[in-house]
């Protein structure tokens, strides 16, 4: 059996091999512009003018400015002449290889800490398995190593934040939950299902401590814009921003894209309502059902599988019905499916369909893979892709149509998996057995 040193030594220079490729470009190339402005010129800048387009939340700016300090070491005179090389596009990537590799660690000491796939200790699982099973993960090398994705940054914040509250550690929790917020919009839907648990585990003082934690954690990340006169634009651009690409779908495998992909998500369609509203409430509405649920029958003794089940269920809801989706934004639901991928088969196939329907789902949208190989097979279709700027060819269109298919039956599984593991009924199509 090879040893698993060596394995992450394979996995690391794959990493880096893959971090060495251009990845997704026009986004790669906006990060080396936001770190180059928040390393030189300030954090606290990098809202400021018209031409501005650093559409994140602030803490990715905290990640890469350092990225922009070490590049000017490392390459001297290069970050201030603003000189592009390859060696900054890897450095570029190194922020979600770092949360990569603590993701796969925390992966490792959750399953085998709280007992994840059988009694802690006892099961027949080495501990480092479930983090090898993330780095190995064909959605996490291409997110993050290929196109260079920071989506494990905000992933990490909410898995921790979950495990945190199983472990009734509201203030640490809400402090991790805060920062995948200050990440990345994602992680916001998150939060009712955290506040849940935090009620149910810690109480009302619990909650309490959570907030002034919360609060305390956004001040503090606020403070170099508050500090410079620059709050009202702050609040501006990250209320404006979260409206951006208001389509029904921008190349996400979803149910907006079987129904109608890059359409105006802001315009009445049925009864008066925009697809906006309809995604956020079917979304509200089947969160509330989740909610209902884990709050029947002593809420507060479910076991630890039960809101980790959960938690995936938020994520991948969230993705199937609202818009405004893009292709990666279900990267958040891999850890939960791998913390549960050692529970049953069930969940195992469930783990192996979301890898499957998310790869397609990335692959689709890889601007080099859609014009070099993908535009070629089958001809074109008749639906023109306003991304692409062409009619999709065959392949592409149902390949596209597919995967939504893929990706609503793992919704569904999703859903009947987590119940088996809140506790409900789920009713049986077979008929029981008789009594021998």
């Amino acid at each position: 059996m090879i040893p698993p040193w060596w394995i992450l030594l394979g996995l690391l220079f794959l990493r880096w091999w893959l971090a060495s490729l251009p990845g997704y470009v026009p986004d790669v190339n906006a990060y080396k512009r936001w770190a180059l402005r928040a390393g030189l010129d300030g954090i606290h800048t990098i809202y400021d003018g018209e031409g501005r387009d650093f559409d994140y939340p602030p803490l990715y700016a905290y990640l890469l400015a350092p990225v922009a300090r070490f590049y000017d070491l490392v390459v001297p005179g290069a970050a201030r002449a603003r000189a592009d090389t390859g060696i900054f596009t890897i450095l570029v990537k190194i922020p979600p290889l770092t949360f990569d590799v603590l993701l796969a660690l925390l992966l490792s000491l959750a399953v085998d800490r709280l007992g994840l796939w059988g009694a802690a200790g006892r099961h027949r699982f080495p501990p480092w398995l479930p983090g090898l099973l993330y780095m190995l993960h064909p959605a996490v090398l291409f997110d993050g190593g290929y196109w260079g994705q920071p989506d494990s940054v905000h992933t990490f914040f909410v898995f921790l934040a979950t495990v945190l509250l199983i472990a009734k550690r509201p203030g640490w929790a809400w402090t991790a939950a805060t920062l995948g917020c200050l990440m990345k919009p994602p992680a916001a839907p998150f939060l009712p299902l955290l506040a849940v648990l935090t009620l149910l585990c810690c109480r009302v003082r619990g909650l309490i401590r959570g907030a002034v934690a919360a609060s305390g954690t956004a001040l503090l990340a606020f403070s170099p814009f508050l500090l410079t006169g620059r709050g009202t634009l702050l609040a501006s651009r990250l209320l404006g921003d979260v409206g951006l690409m208001a389509y029904t779908s921008v190349n996400a495998h979803n149910l907006w894209w079987l129904l109608g992909p890059w359409k105006p998500a802001k315009e009445p369609a049925v009864l008066g309502l925009t697809p906006m509203q309809l995604g956020l409430g079917v979304f509200g509405l089947l969160y509330a059902l989740l909610l209902l649920a884990l709050l029947l029958e002593r809420g507060e003794d479910r076991r630890p599988s039960a809101w980790i089940a959960a938690a995936g269920a938020v994520a991948v809801t969230f993705f199937a019905f609202s818009t405004h989706m893009h292709e990666n934004h279900l990267f958040s639901f891999i850890p939960f499916t791998v913390a549960l991928a050692g529970r049953s088969k069930r969940w195992a196939l469930i783990a192996a369909a979301a890898a499957i329907t998310m790869l397609a789902n990335m692959a689709f949208g890889d601007l080099y893979l859609a014009y070099r190989l993908f535009a070629h097979i089958g001809g074109a279709s008749s639906y023109f892709h306003p991304d692409f700027k062409r009619n999709l060819s065959v392949f592409e269109f149902w390949l596209a149509k597919a995967n939504s298919g893929l990706l609503l039956l793992v919704w569904l599984a999703t859903v009947l998996g987590t119940a088996r593991e809140i506790g409900l009924r789920i009713p049986s199509s077979h008929p029981p057995r008789p009594a021998r």
